[in-house]
């Protein structure tokens, strides 16, 4: 059963926007941002730290049977983590329900094969078709790992076009 949204603990806002309905507020603490969206594309989740303007993107790809709100509180905590250590960048989490998962169910377009190639290809579609950056950081859970691993081996074979920057690679450099 969802929660209704006085009961979301005070530190968090989250900003919900989409078609028929105008977008508003849960809660008026301005310390978590987040957002759902469901257009022509994959369906997905923005959550943010703060209400300033972002540059950096980590995507959050759920696994087998989930959606992207199972990974609602570890992007909260880590959202916050980022805040608190990186002295520059604003980071956005943002928790996608990959092709027939979630809300995606409901996106028309998404049509067979239901594999990872066309699951990674999603992901592209969806950056292409807000205009956004390439996400610095791509998070996968089982399935949406590998989801992850193939939407990286295509952004490095060139296949979503010369303008791909690939994910950033972490400290230890694999």
């Amino acid at each position: 059963m969802g929660r209704s949204p006085s009961s979301f603990p005070r530190r968090f806002r989250v900003l919900f926007s989409c078609p028929s309905f105008p977008s508003f507020l849960l809660n008026s603490t301005p310390e978590f941002l987040g957002g759902s969206r469901s257009l022509s594309t994959l369906s997905y989740e923005e959550i943010r730290a703060s209400e300033r303007p972002f540059d950096s993107s980590v995507f959050v790809l759920h696994g087998l049977l989930g959606s992207g709100r199972n990974w609602r509180t570890f992007s909260r905590k880590l959202a916050s983590e980022l805040q608190n250590t990186s002295n520059s960048n604003e980071w956005r989490m943002v928790l996608l329900d990959l092709r027939n998962h979630g809300k995606s169910t409901e996106v028309k377009g998404l049509d067979p094969p239901h594999d990872m190639e066309n699951s990674a290809r999603d992901i592209a579609n969806l950056v292409k078709s807000h205009g956004w950056k390439w996400p610095d950081v791509v998070i996968g859970h089982s399935m949406g790992g590998k989801v992850g691993l193939d939407f990286v081996a295509s952004c490095a074979r060139g296949d979503y076009g010369e303008s791909v920057v690939l994910p950033k690679q972490n400290s230890f450099g694999y």
